[in-house]
């Protein structure tokens, strides 16, 4: 009797995992790799006669910038196109946009010679607390969310609302009304169980979009390489960045060179198995009542949504809130609003945070350097020059003070009182999403790892480090119009 159950749960599952594939056949069938690679030229042989026919020809700085192609089948080169003597606006654009890739991993990959029709990966750092709608409306120059996840405390209202229905129906993610792809909602549970096949379910539907040819901008956001990077960290993000190449190769042999690709991530990724840090409990702990409505002074409403190392919280009280937090273990900094200055405090000290116009800053410590940043935030500081000092890997939390000051004022409708970065070892979340999987990575706080992702174009070099917020000024100026072009 086990053995026909164990047989019928193999089947079924077998059943399941064709439907996730689809019943189409693959759209991308070009080579997974040359037939023959130097320094200079990459040769292709893309109708399997045993002859290259295709040609990727590489430039001293080591870019990809001309393709040929063999006419006379003698499996050499005839014709060469000069890729950047095509301007950008006589092309087709495509842009590929991945969920949760780490800068580290796609410069690596890019170093050890992947990808290289494109200029070289620049930095790009998203806002705070680093989540997908947050960064994609910044990414796509669009409307503000009104809560940093799909649940939120709304002020207004004075309680929880939004959750799982209203993630399904995209209400936190209104830049889906102004891309050509996004994979239905329903399927973002699969993607986290069954991470490779909805990649490639999700992959080939973006050369099937491409090949309709309706328009000559294409915007596609691919959810699952969320799970790849979230199941598999590093390993399941190589995976996605090799299928991305061979399409995109694909690609460039069959408009004959006539499109330019733009690629960016929304966010990092920790590449760290993480668990809960079972923050409901130690508030507990402390005194405090969790509830989703504020009643009373010991009052705390903890969202627990999506599994992240940051979480948000409200309370009449954040001050005490944030001193206790920063007693737990699994926290590295708390942030709260005071007149009109952001507190950040952690187990280095506090230090307020000050700015009239949003783009200079003050840097005061009250005690201690919690963001590392006295020797080189002295006096107004210009929050453009943070970033750059900031953004190179070396320095713990990018773009600091920009990010946690926009994170209490002018990021989304419904700010949090206060705003928990965890250690990248723990997350904050629903216990239902928890039981699912096991977390081998995922984003959310402020540091490095969960924030630093990249753009790279074949349109032109892009100097980092950048944020998330000036890529459609720069992708724009590139074609000359607006991007998106559908905004």
């Amino acid at each position: 009797m086990s053995g026909l159950k164990s047989v019928g749960v193999s089947v079924v599952s077998s059943l399941f995992w064709f439907v996730l594939q689809g019943c189409k056949p693959p759209a991308i069938t070009f080579p997974p790799s040359p037939i023959r690679q130097d320094p200079g030229q990459l040769d292709f042989d893309t109708d399997n006669d045993g002859k290259a026919d295709f040609f990727c020809l590489i430039n001293q700085a080591g870019r990809i910038d001309r393709i040929a192609y063999d006419r006379n089948a003698d499996g050499e080169p005839d014709e060469i196109i000069n890729l950047d003597a095509i301007a950008p606006q006589h092309c087709r654009h495509l842009v590929i946009v991945l969920d949760g890739f780490p800068y580290d991993v796609v410069r690596e990959f890019y170093q050890a010679g992947h990808l290289r029709m494109f200029h070289p990966p620049a930095v790009v750092i998203p806002p705070y607390p680093v989540m997908t709608d947050l960064a994609l409306e910044d990414a796509f120059g669009y409307i503000p969310c009104e809560g940093i996840e799909a649940k939120y405390y709304d002020r207004k209202k004075g309680r929880i609302v939004g959750g799982t229905w209203d993630y399904l129906a995209g209400k936190n993610e209104p830049f889906v009304k102004i891309i050509d792809y996004r994979g239905p909602t329903l399927n973002d549970a699969f993607l986290y169980l069954y991470p490779k096949a909805m990649f490639e379910k999700e992959i080939n539907e973006v050369k099937r979009i491409w090949d309709r040819r309706e328009g000559a901008e294409t915007v596609v956001y691919l959810v699952s390489s969320a799970g790849l990077g979230s199941r598999m960290a590093k390993e399941g993000e190589i995976y996605a960045l090799k299928r991305c190449e061979q399409l995109i190769y694909q690609i460039l042999f069959e408009t004959h060179g006539l499109v330019k690709i733009t690629m960016f991530a929304d966010h990092g990724q920790t590449n760290i198995t993480c668990k809960s840090a079972k923050l409901d409990e130690y508030l507990k702990s402390k005194g405090y009542h969790l509830t989703d409505r504020l009643r009373g002074d010991n009052d705390v409403v903890l969202i627990k949504f999506g599994l992240v190392t940051s979480a948000a919280l409200n309370t009449r009280n954040p001050a005490k809130l944030a001193d206790d937090l920063v007693e737990n273990d699994k926290v590295k900094l708390v942030s709260y609003v005071q007149g009109s200055d952001v507190i950040v405090c952690s187990k280095d000290g506090k230090a307020r945070i000050k700015s009239t116009d949003g783009e200079t800053f003050q840097y005061e410590p009250i005690s201690g350097d919690p963001l590392k940043l006295a020797d080189i935030a002295k006096g107004q500081v210009s929050g453009r020059e943070i970033l750059k000092l900031t953004a190179d890997g070396k320095h713990e939390y990018p773009d600091a003070l920009y990010r946690l000051w926009r994170a209490h004022f002018c990021l989304v409708e419904n700010p949090p009182d206060v705003i928990v970065s965890l250690d990248d070892h723990y997350y904050n979340g629903a216990a239902a999403f928890a039981g699912a999987v096991t977390m081998a990575s995922t984003h959310g706080g402020l540091n490095w790892a969960n924030s630093a992702t990249f753009i790279m174009s074949t349109a032109g070099k892009i100097a980092g480090p950048i944020r998330s917020e000036d890529i459609p000024l720069i992708v724009g100026k590139f074609f000359k119009r607006a991007f998106p072009a559908n905004k």
